[in-house]
């Protein structure tokens, strides 16, 4: 039998789900007036910060979606001129994905009014030994393992 959760355990996972789906609304309005999912902004962020691109398998990893989920957002990018992909030069097997010029630009124009947002709905309502907490507790729920 599955032990319950008490008052306090339940009470800290439905306001972690209660503050997560309010943030990931707001951040999909947000996002949806660049004509960007949170899966494409997530992409061109983290290829804006790689200068060298990544493998499509690494990607897919670190952004925890399905490899055909991030197939079809990437193909989606792609098509709007805001990534490339291309074969490694190392593995015959895998893709790597670069932002293109354009993507760049696109990220630059959405960051300022994300970072915004992020502060207004989470960072500023907590206080900096806090957002380490957070950040400490998130890491090891959001860590790879069993599920």
């Amino acid at each position: 039998m599955v032990e319950r959760l008490n008052e306090g355990e339940l009470a800290a996972y439905f306001a972690l789900r209660s503050a997560g789906d309010r943030l990931q609304q707001a951040v999909a309005r947000q996002l949806k007036s660049h004509d960007l999912t949170e899966v494409q902004f997530s992409i061109l962020a983290r290829l804006v910060d790689s200068t060298s691109g990544l493998r499509m398998s690494d990607l897919a990893r670190v952004l925890v979606v399905t490899k055909s989920g991030l197939t079809y957002q990437a193909g989606q990018l792609e098509r709007r001129g805001l990534i490339a992909r291309e074969s490694s030069e190392v593995d015959d097997r895998a893709v790597v994905v670069r932002a293109t010029p354009q993507g760049a630009d696109l990220i630059r124009k959405v960051m300022p009014g994300h970072i915004a947002l992020v502060r207004e709905l989470f960072i500023d309502r907590l206080d900096p030994r806090e957002v380490a907490t957070v950040r400490d507790a998130l890491s090891r729920v959001g860590a790879p393992g069993e599920a």
